[in-house]
């Protein structure tokens, strides 16, 4: 296959993901790779479209929370069909390199996200398909993503009722690790922070939040850090 077709194709999936907060990374990507020969058998390209479509269902489910209840629930169905996506080709991943921690994260993440919008069976099996990915993905290479294998299994956790595995000590646990490997990661400090909230420990979900305020620009993570400082100042003002 001409490696310079794949080469083009990462640097601009690597590209949209860059520019993230303009929404459409999936749909973008997609749309160049019909011609790109190759791209089906390509581990960089399948983990990177896999990591697209959590965007794209993301951004749908964001839009989702501020439209009507019409037009709300077609945008959870699109959320639902992009991670859908995202999981038949980080499936495709994590078969091309199973040792390979993206196609395996992006995987469990999009099989987590789908969790929120299946019916009560199939998101029970998604929970457990999705923690077994993740932990994968933390065996491999725990730091990925600013640790990111280990903060979702932190919210899997948090999120998951008892009878699929949750805890929130466990939940803490996963969390406190992440945080030893990226201190600063916006989207593990607001995390830990829900957390926090919800078992009743205002103080260490205030000195949280206010890390999120106070963290100094990474432009890596600046989408979520603008979007995260946002939510950490109307929660400080609402623990208040």
């Amino acid at each position: 296959m001409p490696s310079e077709g794949i080469d083009a194709a990462v640097s601009l999936a690597d590209e949209l993901y860059r520019r993230r907060a303009e929404g459409d990374v999936g749909l973008k990507l997609l749309a160049t790779l019909d011609s790109c020969q190759g791209a089906a058998d390509s581990y960089e390209i399948q983990w990177r479209v896999s990591r697209a479509m959590f965007l794209d269902g993301q951004g749908a489910k964001d839009d989702a929370l501020k439209r009507s209840a019409l037009k709300r629930d077609a945008l959870k169905r699109d959320a639902l069909r992009f991670h859908e996506a995202g999981i038949a080709h980080g499936r495709i991943a994590a078969r091309l390199s199973p040792d390979g921690v993206e196609g395996h994260f992006w995987l469990g993440v999009n099989i987590a996200l789908l969790a929120e919008h299946a019916n009560t069976l199939r998101a029970a099996v998604a929970v457990l398909q999705a923690r077994a990915e993740l932990r994968r993905a933390a065996s491999i290479c725990p730091e990925y993503h600013g640790a990111g294998p280990l903060r979702v299994l932190g919210r899997l956790e948090h999120k998951s009722p008892w009878f699929l595995g949750g805890s929130m000590k466990r939940s803490r646990a996963y969390y406190d690790r992440a945080l030893e490997l990226a201190a600063g990661n916006c989207v593990t400090l607001m995390y830990a922070a829900e957390l926090a909230i919800d078992v009743g420990e205002s103080g260490r979900a205030s000195d949280l939040l206010r890390r999120i305020v106070a963290s100094p620009l990474d432009p890596a993570w600046e989408f979520e850090q603008q979007r995260d400082k946002l939510a950490a100042m109307a929660m400080l003002a609402r623990l208040k």
